[in-house]
């Protein structure tokens, strides 16, 4: 009988959405007092009207104070996903090779198809590079026995391959693809929609609403490629956010 070991992914306290949550609520109080503040400053909340100078300022802080508090929050969630996404499912290894199921998902790669393995930086973990013509497989690092799985594909004699080797550099250049161009067309599309003041108020909703999906399918969905340079996609993912909150904003100013 062929021997099978089988490691959950287990979401510490920072991986995990629980964490993600509280960093949403933090973010939608802050979200308020902005919104509060802003709505006070221009008039649409008449019995928050200032009287004085300092009641200037203090609706003032809040605008901004709050509006960058919720950013910051709204970062801190992002993260949080990202992570909970890798961090969920299972790794079973047996005598053929390696499973991860995450959900009703599952990759396989046998033994003689991996290359060897590169260590997936900021999230931890490592990344399974398959010799040609499969997908990698990603080894999260909150497995309930992280160094015991590690220790078993080593076992295998599944290297750790340098950045210069040619599966990894192919990997890497692995970008694109006609869906991800739909999708970046279609985003471009409702953000232009949205950003239009000459349009209907349903119509720049529906444009922002692409939008944000667009952001989700980014965080939650897209399949990325192993880099030495992870940190990209993290401030990528901040790029995007500061432009969608940007955009929010251009909206408020223009409704």
């Amino acid at each position: 009988m062929a021997a099978m070991a089988t490691y959950v992914a287990e979401s510490d306290t920072y991986a995990g959405w629980s964490t993600g949550r509280n960093f949403g609520y933090f973010g939608l109080a802050a979200g308020a007092v902005w919104l509060t503040g802003w709505a006070a400053m221009h008039g649409h909340l008449p019995a928050l009207q200032p009287a004085d100078a300092g009641g200037q300022l203090m609706l003032f802080a809040m605008e901004w104070i709050g509006g960058g508090v919720f950013g910051l929050m709204a970062v801190c969630v992002l993260g949080s996903l990202m992570l909970s996404n890798k961090s969920r499912g299972t790794v079973t290894l047996d005598d053929m090779g390696v499973t991860r199921q995450i959900g009703e998902r599952s990759r396989m790669l046998r033994w003689a198809e991996i290359e060897g393995f590169v260590v997936t930086p900021i999230s931890g973990g490592i990344t399974l590079i398959p010799r040609e013509g499969r997908e990698r497989i990603e080894i999260p690092r909150f497995l309930d026995d992280y160094r015991g799985c590690i220790a078993e594909i080593k076992a295998r004699e599944v290297k750790n391959l340098p950045p210069d080797n040619v599966q990894v550099r192919r990997a890497r250049s692995k970008r694109g693809g006609w869906r991800q161009a739909i999708w970046a067309y279609a985003s471009s599309f409702a953000f232009l929609i949205a950003y239009n003041t000459g349009a209907t108020h349903a119509v720049r909703v529906v444009g922002l609403v692409g939008c944000v999906g667009y952001f989700a399918w980014l965080v939650l969905f897209e399949d990325r490629e192993p880099d030495d340079h992870d940190w990209a996609g993290w401030v990528s993912g901040a790029v995007l956010l500061g432009m969608l909150g940007w955009l929010v904003r251009h909206m408020m100013y223009t409704w």
